[in-house]
């Protein structure tokens, strides 16, 4: 499901990581290690220009009464809107780890830390598009694309999301007249690292699709 992700590389970092040739000075953003659906994050991207960009986007797509977060790969070309956003609007969103709570009690669920050693900042792939409220002001927004899981993965939870390998961000990124299909890839467990933290209350305030 992905609710939960912690950054924590700097704005410099994450630029020299992706290779973003915008400047820095016109966004502002703080590591963070416990980032929630519904706020504003760091999202690289391809701009008008053709460059690596870095903007400040709204985690979670809006729909009426409701928030989503992620978006399914393996129906991310039956929907009208996570289609559009997939073809024409693909992004990287920066992370250094992930975390997923394993469903067994209502409450106090055994809570996980992901992590790709070797990668840091590594890039979850996302889709964004631009919302307008009811007075016409606009807000970009950013979902994460998330895959069944892996073999290590599927103790946790029966999603992850999905990691984009390095030598893919060029391809993901560019303008294309054939979805990149073959990109949503499951990172195999291998590539992980994942440890348990502690019991946590397990307790969303919005939904994934």
């Amino acid at each position: 499901m992905c609710g939960r992700y912690g950054r924590r590389s700097d704005k410099q970092k994450i630029a020299e990581a992706f290779h973003a040739k915008a400047s820095l000075d016109d966004i502002d953003f703080m590591p963070n290690d416990d980032i929630t659906p519904g706020t504003m994050q760091p999202v690289v991207f391809s701009n008008d220009e053709g460059e690596r960009d870095i903007e400040l986007m709204y985690w979670g797509f809006t729909f009426p009464k409701r928030l989503t977060f992620t978006t399914r790969s393996d129906g991310i070309l039956n929907t009208g809107l996570w289609k559009s956003s997939f073809e024409n609007r693909r992004c990287i969103v920066p992370a250094d780890r992930f975390f997923e709570w394993k469903r067994l009690h209502k409450k106090n669920n055994p809570k996980y830390e992901i992590s790709v050693p070797g990668r840091e900042p590594f890039a979850l792939a996302g889709i964004w598009s631009i919302w307008k409220n009811k007075d016409g002001d606009s807000l970009p927004t950013v979902s994460v694309i998330t895959s069944e899981p892996n073999e290590a993965m599927a103790e946790v939870h029966d999603r992850q999301p999905v990691i984009l390998e390095p030598r893919d961000y060029t391809e993901w990124l560019s303008p294309s007249d054939r979805p990149p299909v073959h990109l949503l890839r499951i990172l195999p467990a291998d590539e992980m690292k994942i440890e348990l933290l502690e019991a946590h209350n397990m307790q969303l305030p919005v939904s994934s699709a």
